[in-house]
């Protein structure tokens, strides 16, 4: 199957948001999304490149899920950590785009074992509704660059589309590479907030009224089409 242009496209976007929101750390963390059943297209690696903040068309990759490159790109090759994705898409049809993001706030959370708990409502419903459910945190800070070590996180993920690494960084998946990249930037913000609030001392969740209030509100708001584009345009004009 070819590559999806307009889908490697979003994948470029993905990448360049994520690193100018500081999820990214320089070069490390990827962004991919399936092209076919068996293909994926991801963020590449090697001599040839400039980071994440500056990821052009070319960066973006066809692989195979076994992290196989099917394209030659002098300087570039999918990461080291291509089986995180590829494993992934094996397991779950229904995921379409993979994030590995290192956001500094999850990683601080994470090593401090600070919870991401439902503590604000109304500034931000949409990622308060990420911390109503436990997000599992992986123990090993190692990365994961082997089928066991990912099938031992994927066992802890289950079907739930995000993992905390502990020390390390996140991994989201999504329906679509909007809603992956919307949602790492939203658990970045729970997790900001929790960080912010553990300084100041013991925090309470919001209310279970208010809880069960914005859950029966599920489907207003910002959508993550809108948000998108949103983050498209700052990334052009902000």
């Amino acid at each position: 199957m070819k590559k999806n242009t307009s889908l490697a496209r979003k994948v470029e976007l993905s990448c360049r948001i994520l690193a100018k929101l500081g999820l990214f750390k320089e070069t490390t963390g990827h962004v991919s999304a399936r092209n076919s059943r068996d293909q994926m297209l991801i963020r590449g690696r090697g001599p040839k490149e400039t980071g994440l903040l500056f990821t052009k068309p070319g960066d973006v990759l066809l692989a195979d899920l076994d992290g196989q490159s099917l394209e030659r790109k002098a300087g570039l090759k999918p990461p080291n950590e291509a089986c995180i994705h590829g494993e992934i898409y094996k397991a779950r049809a229904e995921v379409v785009c993979v994030v590995h993001a290192h956001p500094p706030s999850v990683v601080l959370c994470s090593m401090a074992g600070i919870e991401l708990r439902p503590i604000y409502g109304g500034y931000d419903p949409s990622s308060m509704r990420l911390g109503l459910n436990s997000i599992p945190v992986y123990p090993s800070s190692l990365t994961l660059n082997t089928k066991d070590q990912v099938h031992a996180m994927q066992k802890l993920m289950g079907d739930g589309n995000i993992c905390i690494l502990r020390g390390h960084g996140l991994i989201v998946g999504g329906s679509s590479v909007e809603q992956a990249t919307i949602t790492a930037i939203k658990i970045d913000t729970l997790a900001k907030m929790n960080l912010q609030a553990a300084s100041i001392g013991k925090v309470p969740s919001i209310p279970d009224e208010d809880i069960s209030a914005f859950q029966s509100r599920t489907g207003r708001g910002n959508s993550v089409e809108g948000l998108w584009r949103y983050y498209c345009e700052w990334l052009t004009k902000g």
